[in-house]
């Protein structure tokens, strides 16, 4: 499959966000007045949404992930994806060397300006399952393990015009294991 980043922020945009979600989104944020789409160099810099809130409190950058299947439908796994890499250029089929990572995938790009991620993925009657987290613990848990993903569920590619941009779609139930042992413990 091949696609560029106008192809994907195409496909972002022509899924409609639900209208429930948002409403869900808004009311889950403290002080949440308003949802605003971000622009295209906002979304370049990992924003799709603004959430603004009342008495002075900061905006929260949202960046969804919008999956067109849903894994547990298709194959009988839960999973997310976390872009390892967004421009690799090397051999096309591996392995993956680490001199040929050219820049980091949304989820290991500590330049990212997001707060919140949501993943959507579409179900037969319309409507979409979410999953919301919170941006830095998920970069965090994924910086920690992803080399250890990538050998246990593998670390695939996505053709673009060039390069090609390299994921993992570990269980969700690791990724919220990996997320527990960053906020939870006793020091």
């Amino acid at each position: 499959m091949t696609h560029d980043f106008r192809e994907r922020l195409g496909f972002s945009q022509g899924v409609a966000m639900p209208e429930k979600l948002l409403e869900y989104l808004l009311s889950s944020i403290s002080g949440g007045l308003e949802i605003v789409p971000a622009t295209e160099e906002e979304d370049r810099q990992g924003t799709d949404y603004w959430v603004r809130r009342d008495h002075g409190l900061p905006i929260v950058s949202v960046d969804v992930k919008h999956r067109d299947f849903d894994p547990v439908l298709k194959y009988g796994s839960d999973d997310a994806l976390i872009e390892t890499t967004s421009v690799y250029r090397g051999p096309k089929n591996g392995p993956w060397l680490d001199c040929h990572r050219e820049k980091p995938g949304w989820t290991l790009d500590t330049i990212k300006r997001t707060d919140l991620i949501v993943y959507t993925w579409p179900q037969p009657d319309g409507k979409r399952r979410f999953w919301i987290l919170y941006f830095p613990f998920l970069y965090e848990a994924a910086r920690r393990n992803w080399r250890e993903w990538a050998k246990e569920y593998g670390e695939r590619s996505a053709g673009n015009a060039g390069y090609l941009t390299l994921f993992i779609c570990p269980p969700r139930r690791v990724i919220e294991e990996a997320i527990k042992a960053l906020t939870a413990g006793i020091t």
